[in-house]
């Protein structure tokens, strides 16, 4: 079947999940059809797996996540903070309200994923690989997208104040409302899609990448 919409498809959850409280994510642990609630910090959780799932209320500040596989995951109220998803496999994830700041998501596959009202300061996404993922009223300040390809990639309203976008595909992307004027390797960020109060600081950045600078002196220095 054709899919016609680049939106991002929403987490498809069962009709019913358990609450399992005495749960505890571990190496290699496949955890389906349950609500995840508490405080997994630090924790060593490489290679686990969640689907039909939601996370609620918990933390995996500072936990290694790395080959996280996430399918049909609703996420909200959670901290991620400084934790370690590189590699991570997430498809069909919503995060709502999260804080992520500093957290690693390097080398990733993203499909259908969301991110909404969430702390993302300081991520990096360097070299993932995604498509049809969306950024609503995100921070992202000093994020790295560097070298990576995001397809159908949406970021509304965000601030992406000295994010990094060197060497980056972003096809068919979409900034509306974000604030784009003090991005880096904004020469980079080509086919997307802007709206009409973006044109200056954007071009400004493209120019300074270019080398390209404006000046009203026909005059060169010295002469």
């Amino acid at each position: 079947m054709v899919r016609r919409s680049h939106n991002p498809e929403e987490p498809r959850l069962p009709r019913s999940v358990s609450n399992s409280p005495d749960l505890l994510p571990t190496v290699d642990a496949e955890l389906l059809q349950l609500v995840l609630q508490g405080d997994f910090s630090n924790r060593r959780c490489t290679r686990m797996t969640i689907e039909e799932s939601q996370i609620v209320g918990s933390s995996f500040a500072g936990a290694d996540l790395s080959e996280l596989r996430m399918t049909d995951v609703v996420v909200e109220g959670t901290d991620f903070s400084g934790a370690d998803l590189e590699r991570a496999s997430l498809s069909r994830v919503g995060f709502t309200d999260c804080r992520m700041s500093g957290v690693l998501i390097p080398r990733a596959h993203l499909r259908d994923v969301t991110f909404s009202e969430c702390k993302l300061d300081g991520a990096n996404f360097r070299m993932s690989q995604a498509e049809r993922v969306r950024f609503d009223h995100v921070d992202l300040r000093a994020a790295e997208f560097s070298a990576g390809h995001l397809a159908w990639a949406s970021f509304f309203d965000c601030d992406l104040a000295d994010s990094e976008w060197s060497h980056t595909h972003v096809p068919g992307g979409r900034f509306h409302g974000s604030s784009i004027g003090d991005i880096k390797g904004g020469e980079y960020l080509r086919d997307i899609v802007i709206d009409s109060s973006q044109v200056v600081p954007l071009a400004l950045r493209v120019f300074a990448g270019l080398g390209i600078s404006v000046n009203d002196q026909r005059d060169p220095p010295g002469s």
